[in-house]
This record gives C-alpha cells, sequence and structure tokens, in this order.
C-alpha cells in the first residue's frame, strides 16, 4: 500500500464517520453538552485536515513543487492539474481551520466546526482525484496531468 493509498483510505474513513455522526450535530450546544461527541468531531475534523495536507505535500514533491508552509502544499495541487479550482479553493482552508483547532481549541466557534461538518463534499472529490492520480502512477516522472 503506498503513503497517498494509505491516508486516502483513512481519510475517506473519517469522512464515513462523520457523515455517520452528522445527525447528531446540529447546534453548537450538541458539541459544548457532550464532550465524547466534541472529541469525536474535532479529532476527525483534525485528521481528516492533516492527512488531506499530507497527501498536498505528497504530491508537491511528487511533481517537484516547493512548499514552504501547508497552504502553498495545498495550493500546489492547481499546478499539478486535474483539481477542480473550486475543490482546491475548500482546501485552502484545511490548514488554517487544523491550526485553529490545534492552538485555538477554547475560543473555537462551534458553528465552524459544524459547518465544516456539513461541507466535505470537495475533501470527498479530493480523495476521489488524488486515488485517481496515484493509481495512474502520478509522479515527477511524467508530464503534469492537466485534465481530470
Amino acid at each position: 500500500m503506498t503513503f497517498l493509498t494509505e491516508r486516502l483510505s483513512e481519510v475517506q474513513r473519517y469522512l464515513d464517520h462523520l457523515e455517520a455522526r452528522k445527525g447528531e450535530v446540529q447546534t453548537p450546544q450538541d458539541l459544548e453538552s457532550n464532550l465524547s461527541l466534541r472529541n469525536d468531531v474535532l479529532f476527525s475534523l483534525l485528521m481528516i485536515a492533516q492527512m488531506v495536507i499530507d497527501v498536498c505535500g505528497e504530491l508537491s514533491t511528487r511533481f517537484n513543487l516547493r512548499f514552504g508552509d501547508y497552504t502553498e502544499a495545498v495550493s500546489n495541487l492547481g499546478k499539478i492539474g486535474g483539481f477542480p479550482p473550486e475543490v482546491v479553493e475548500v482546501l485552502l482552508r484545511l490548514p488554517g481551520f487544523r491550526n485553529v483547532v490545534v492552538h485555538e481549541y477554547i475560543g473555537l466557534d462551534y458553528r465552524l466546526v459544524i459547518a465544516a461538518t456539513h461541507q466535505l463534499a470537495p475533501v470527498r472529490e479530493f480523495v476521489r482525484l488524488a486515488a485517481q492520480l496515484d493509481a495512474r502512477g502520478g509522479s515527477n516522472s511524467g508530464p503534469v496531468p492537466t485534465g481530470q
């Protein structure tokens, strides 16, 4: 199993988990009153964000694209090709979201957390496209793909 395959499989697992729990998270009070639910949702979102960042870093490396931080690694998807701009635009928010969850968790706005659980379709699309790229052997050994 390749690095990308492993990470993408885990992202999919966390996406499916959050989808199953989405009905339990409707209001900020749902997260405030249930520590287990809050921890579960926040950890799942954190893992998704970090693994997407990791995959973007790996893809950047495969295509010889430099990056100095997480946001640049995600931004490089636009240079690799095959990732719609609207997907890249949403994914560009993940490094900031990850940092807020890790560093500013006490003052976290749970409305943003709930919104994030309802806006995971672009991440699912990223997983699909990155898996296709990996299956085609996407690397720096050939031309940079431009289509889907």
